[in-house]
């Protein structure tokens, strides 16, 4: 750092004179690109002014003494005066360094006895007179350098002062920062405690570097931050607090004259801010007479920093200059039309470009002075008045082709008069004549310019031609003539368009064959016409001179109504280009009647050797050419409404040949799906007697006069004799009433007599027979029924026929009744006579077991079986309801009324889950509980339920004797020992009830420290504790296995992996070495070492039903069949685990005593101090930490087999259809 501090001091001179005599680089390279230049570096502050807020003689002579560092040394003083060339002390000093004289000048203040001390503080404050990128600042004091200090900046001449650095030995307590904090940004001011000693007492320097540790100050030209950093116009130095030797507390005057602040040079290091654009700086004086810095800018650039563009040249963003991008300001396009731009930053970022001009000349606007200006129009490379009429026009500006923007109706160029379709020009514009342009003469909407009258078509009427005359319809702008005339078969001049009517085409284009089109001359002789597949048209030849037409097939033909006023097209193409043409070239037939024309009519070509196109449209006006001339609409209509042909002339030339194709025929059909509107098609309003779309028919009450005179024929009233308004539409024939029949009601209807003519409605008589039957009126004026009913006889059908039954004229019964057949079911003998009652048909002799009213039911204690036959029921007295009134059983099922809960066609069994039928008074439910019993049926006649295993009661509702643990899965046996158990029975958790000093669930094992379970539990010798601990611990790990166990009981799995059985052998072998060790171990009665020759027996039974169970799988896919077997076996299996389980738990009892008894001789023979039991404890110590690492090493493999284990068990429950089996082997797996 004083090396540093040595170089700024004393370098500033070598450097600034080197700079000046080395130029700097040039705004311009030799090939005249633009490249970064910048003024030379030079010490900013030299001659410039410094602004003090205190300065020693000069508001009265001052003495000061100076610092020696010696306590005791007399000081040296001196006065201060400001009006003394050689005492004075100003602060134009500090700005002097380069000056030539030899001594050292400095600033200096007053002193601590004049007041300068904290919070007193002095500001010193160097102009620039304008904007600079400050290097360093560095200061060189002529006192000791001051406690606290700091350096602040502005970076414009009116904007606040921001500190640069803060200088303490106390930067907490005086600026409130940490002391020598760590620089984090760019922009960040720190305190440091460093040159803030009071050594040296005089020639002390502080050097600060604006850039020295920032953030990207090897990035310079790319951070705005930092450019902003180092940019200042203004430099101040805020002394805060002097260094003192401590010694001013006790006021002596003499002490207080030796502290003050004294600086001999301040230099700063910088650059005259250009921002890249200039290579000098010049002295100008502004208009207040004070001299300031500016650069000379290149570049393009203006300003006082090269801050901006020159006016024209703004078409890119003034940038700073860099090394790699000068950011040479660009010139503004303006077509030559200004010499002024401004910058426009939202252009810049659209197009790239943003100059925008200003000023335009010669008429001009726009950002390149490419538009006209407001009111003109570009023509030629000129912009030109649009001269837009006041009147007309909505403003004065036109469109780029000197179009003015007119007001509503008013058209010209200049808007200076109306559209077509409107009149009376003014200042509001122009009035439209609102013509309607499909009723509007050629479709162009024109009117009177005075009066506003609109020229129409020659069927259409309105001032605005937006109506049909009278008798037409169908306004359309494709109709040549705007309207329709009604056709409405002649009987209404009256219609609209209908809706729901859409353009339909009958095409043919013969792409599959000759589409019914069939060859024919002019007298109809038919002649064979020839399909060309690859061009896919339709030819026929003449073999005579006789011309030969195309006749149209069925489809044209019929109703084609909504063809009026529509195109026949076609393609035709002759044989060569010779032709002679004549009225009959297309033909249109029907009604009788027919139309035609010739082939050029209506703007047609003549036809030749190449394919041209035709169009016709069927409508009689004479523009049309249709021969007969003057046809009315409604003849025409009428030849269409009945079309029996069309027929199109193929040939021109005797033995002609012609070509067809692309037919098509418009019309219209009614559809709800849309498509082009047919608005020909009329909806008529009918008159009296008229009804329908087209007033087609005959409303109720009218005829066709003539009769079948079809729709043209005149709808009359009907003539029926005063006996019917309504009669059939086209034969007349009458719908007759009051019981008439006949063409015109003439005659009395069927079962009526009487004379029909009289004309009045009682004019027919029922005749008095059965149903209305026909009857007839004899001479003597008698009425004869003609043809009773089956089952009726008597003159008026009166009486009932035998094998009939009712009653007629209601002499028995009082009601009529019909005579009808007898019903008795077949029960009777057919060859009986009276088999049935002739007034109620109740039948009386009936056979085969049967009875009622009809023969229809079985005897009592008799049903109807599946072959009609009549059977005895055979109902079970104890299960069949027995009361008055009640048959034995259903007569048609056969099915006995039984009592509740009592099933069985003769109710012989209770229902399933009920018993005790013989109470005769239904079934009692067998109330089997859900937990202990297998379901929930019952023996029927003792009620026993089927309990699960060691479960008993008649409802399984209790474990039997000596079992616990009532669940879903049965009761599980106690086992308790007879010898350690007060009683057999165990507790609900299978916990037995122990003597004194025994342990164990099944009360089969002594306590901790006890042996000799048939002694009663003796106490165990001292050493078992050696070991005690170890066992804890084994024990701890062995009930966490168990844990796990019972955790794959619960939840079993598949498991089908060899390695898994391999490993599995492992542990069991590792089970093994482990339970040997147990064994040789003197602990007390050998409980560790039953628990792990459980463990060992339980993990090799696990092993083993795991291999039974993977087989039993195999065996399950592969027949359905074999899954008996395979139950048989796993219960063997499981039969073989229980008994080696058992055999484990003797094997363990006799090993396990015999191993306490040669412990307990060990004991007794050596004594618990011998040297050889120590050894045997150590020993036993170490193998039970090997036994620990081992059985966590069992701990883990028994997790995996656990885990395996329950995949296995579900499969294996599902597949062998065992669940009460299987559930039974876990739970014996848990004991284990």
């Amino acid at each position: 750092m004083q090396v540093i501090i040595a170089f700024l001091f004393f370098g500033v001179q070598f450097a600034h004179s080197r700079l000046e005599r080395d130029p700097s680089v040039p705004c311009y390279d030799e090939k005249g690109r633009p490249q970064r230049c910048q003024p030379p570096f030079v010490n900013a502050a030299f001659g410039r002014v410094v602004e003090a807020t205190n300065t020693c003689g000069v508001r009265r002579v001052t003495e000061y003494c100076m610092q020696t560092g010696v306590t005791g040394d007399l000081r040296q003083c001196a006065k201060c005066d400001d009006s003394h060339p050689d005492t004075r002390h100003p602060p134009e000093f500090l700005s002097d360094f380069n000056n030539n004289t030899t001594k050292f000048t400095s600033w200096q203040s007053e002193t601590m006895l004049e007041g300068i001390q904290y919070p007193n503080v002095v500001n010193l404050t160097l102009h620039l007179k304008k904007s600079f990128d400050i290097t360093y600042v560095n200061l060189r004091f002529q006192s000791p350098r001051p406690e606290s200090f700091a350096i602040y900046k502005r970076t414009t001449e009116d904007g606040p002062w921001i500190p640069f650095q803060f200088y303490s030995a106390s930067c907490d307590k005086t600026y409130n920062l940490p002391r020598r904090g760590q620089i984090l940004r760019e922009d960040q001011a720190i305190c440091t405690n460093e040159f803030s000693d009071i050594s040296p007492l005089t020639g002390g320097t502080v050097a600060f570097s604006t850039l020295e540790g920032r953030p990207n100050m090897f990035d310079f030209l790319h951070s705005p931050k930092l450019q902003e950093w180092v940019t200042a116009t203004d430099i101040r130095i805020v002394l805060t607090r002097m260094n003192t030797f401590g010694d001013e507390v006790f006021g002596d005057p003499q002490v207080l004259k030796s502290y003050f602040y004294a600086i001999s040079d301040l230099s700063v290091g910088a650059r005259c801010k250009c921002n890249g654009h200039a290579r000098e700086c010049r002295s100008v004086r502004g208009q207040d007479l004070e001299e300031r810095l500016e650069c000379v800018c290149e570049h393009y650039t203006a300003g006082v920093d090269c801050e901006k563009c020159l006016p024209f040249y703004n078409d890119r963003p003034w940038g700073r200059a860099t090394e790699t991008n000068v950011n040479e300001c660009v010139a503004c396009d303006c077509n030559g039309l200004s010499e002024t731009c401004e910058f426009d930053p939202e252009l810049f970022r659209l197009t790239g470009s943003g100059g925008r001009c200003t000023n335009c000349r010669d008429n001009t606007d726009g950002v390149h002075c490419e538009l006209c200006e407001a009111n003109y129009y570009r023509r030629e490379n000129q912009c030109i008045s649009c001269g837009c009429h006041p009147t007309g026009s909505r403003h004065s500006q036109c469109d780029s082709n000197g179009q003015c923007p007119c007001k509503p109706g008013v058209g010209g160029m200049r808007c200076d008069r109306c559209l077509p379709n409107f009149y009376d020009y003014g200042e509001n514009g122009c009035t439209p004549c609102a013509c309607f342009p499909a009723g509007s003469l050629n479709n162009e909407p024109r009117c009177d310019s005075r009066t506003g009258h609109c020229m129409c078509k020659q069927n259409v009427d309105g001032r605005q031609c937006d109506k049909c005359k009278p008798g037409f319809f169908g306004l359309s702008e494709r109709d040549p003539f705007g309207c329709m005339s009604c056709f409405c078969y002649g009987h209404s001049s009256e219609c609209t368009s209908a809706s729901d009517y859409f353009a339909y085409n009958i095409t043919s284009t013969f792409d599959t064959g000759n589409q019914r089109w069939t060859g024919v001359t002019r007298s109809n002789r038919e002649v064979e016409t020839q399909y060309n597949g690859i061009t896919q048209n339709l030819g026929v030849s003449s073999d005579s001179r006789e011309a030969v037409y195309f006749s149209a097939p069925a489809r044209y033909l019929g109703d084609q109504r909504f063809s009026y006023n529509q195109f026949l097209t076609f393609d035709l193409r002759l044989g060569d280009d010779t032709y002679t043409a004549s009225a009959v070239d297309i033909i249109f037939e029907g009604s009788e009647k027919s139309v035609s024309t010739h082939i050029f009519a209506q703007g047609n070509p003549y036809p030749g050797s190449t394919v041209k196109s035709y169009a016709f449209r069927l409508h009689e006006n004479s523009i049309y050419s249709f021969t007969p001339p003057n046809l009315k609409s409604t003849d025409f209509i009428a030849i269409l409404s009945n079309l029996t042909a069309i027929k199109i002339r193929a040939t021109y030339m005797p033995k002609g040949v012609g070509f067809i194709d692309n037919i098509q025929l418009g019309s219209a059909r009614q559809s709800f799906q849309g498509g082009s509107e047919a608005t020909w098609v009329e909806s008529c309003t009918c008159p009296q007697g008229y009804i329908g779309q087209f007033c087609e028919s005959c409303i109720q009450g009218y005829k066709r006069e003539p009769a079948n005179g079809g729709t043209f024929a005149r709808c009359v009233p009907c003539e029926c004799n005063g006996h019917s308004d309504s009669c059939d539409a086209n034969t007349g024939r009458c719908i007759c009433q009051h019981n008439t029949e006949g063409n015109n009601c003439e005659n009395c209807a069927r079962g009526y007599y009487g004379d029909a003519t009289k004309g009045t409605p009682g004019d027919c008589t029922p005749c008095p027979c059965p149903n209305g039957g026909p009857c007839i009126q004899i001479m003597n004026g008698d009425v004869v029924c003609t043809e009773c009913d089956e089952g009726y006889g008597g003159n008026l059908c009166e009486l009932c026929l035998d094998g009939y039954f009712g009653d007629p004229q209601g002499l028995v019964t009082g009601r009529r009744s019909d005579c009808r057949k007898c019903t008795c079911n077949g029960n009777i003998d057919p060859n009986a006579v009276n088999n049935c009652n002739t007034t109620t048909g109740e039948c009386l002799k009936c056979i085969r077991n049967t009875g009622g009213f009809y023969c229809d039911q079985c005897l009592p204690d008799f049903y109807n079986n599946t072959y009609g036959l009549c059977t005895a029921c055979n109902c079970n007295p104890s299960g069949t309801v027995s009361q008055p009134g009640t048959s034995g059983c259903n007569q048609k099922t056969g099915q006995c009324l039984c009592l509740p809960k009592v099933v069985g066609q003769q109710c012989e069994r209770c229902e399933i889950g009920y018993w005790n039928i013989a109470t005769g008074q239904g079934c009692s439910p067998c109330q089997c509980d859900i937990v202990g019993s297998l379901n929930y049926t019952c023996d029927e006649t003792y009620g026993l339920c089927q309990c699960k295993p060691g479960v008993s009661g008649r409802t399984c509702n209790q474990c039997d004797k000596n079992y616990y643990g009532f669940s879903f899965s049965g009761c599980t046996e106690c086992m308790c020992d007879p010898i350690g158990s007060l009683d057999q029975q165990c507790d609900a958790n299978g916990n037995c009830p122990c003597k004194t000093n025994v342990d164990g669930r099944r009360c089969d094992r002594c306590m901790e420290n006890k042996y000799d379970l048939s002694a009663g539990c003796l106490d165990c010798p001292q050493c078992y504790n050696l070991v005690q601990k170890q066992v804890s611990t084994h024990r701890a790990n062995l009930r966490d296995l168990k844990l796990l166990i019972e955790q794959t009981s619960n939840n079993p799995g598949l498991f089908n992996d060899s390695q898994f059985f391999a490993r599995l052998s492992e542990v069991n072998s590792s089970i093994t070495n482990l339970l040997q060790e147990a064994k040789g171990l003197s602990v007390g009665d050998g409980a560790v070492g039953k628990e792990l020759e459980a463990l060992k027996l339980a993990l090799s039974d696990v092993l083993n039903k795991c291999g039974e169970i993977g087989r039993n799988i195999a065996t399950a896919s592969k027949a359905t069949q074999d899954s008996e077997i395979d139950i048989e076996q796993a219960e063997k299996a499981i039969e073989r685990a229980d008994l080696a389980l058992k055999n484990a738990e003797k094997f363990i009892a006799v090993e396990g005593q015999a191993a306490l008894d040669r412990a307990v001789d060990a004991l007794g023979k050596f004594g618990t101090s011998s040297q050889q039991m120590t050894e045997i404890a150590k020993r036993a110590s170490n193998k039970a930490k090997e036994q620990t690492l081992e059985a966590q090493m069992i701990d883990n493999l028994s997790n995996h087999a656990l885990a395996t284990s329950k995949e296995a068990y579900r499969l294996a429950n599902e597949s062998l259809n065992m669940p009460i089996q299987t559930n039974q082997e876990i739970e014996k797996l848990k004991r284990a």
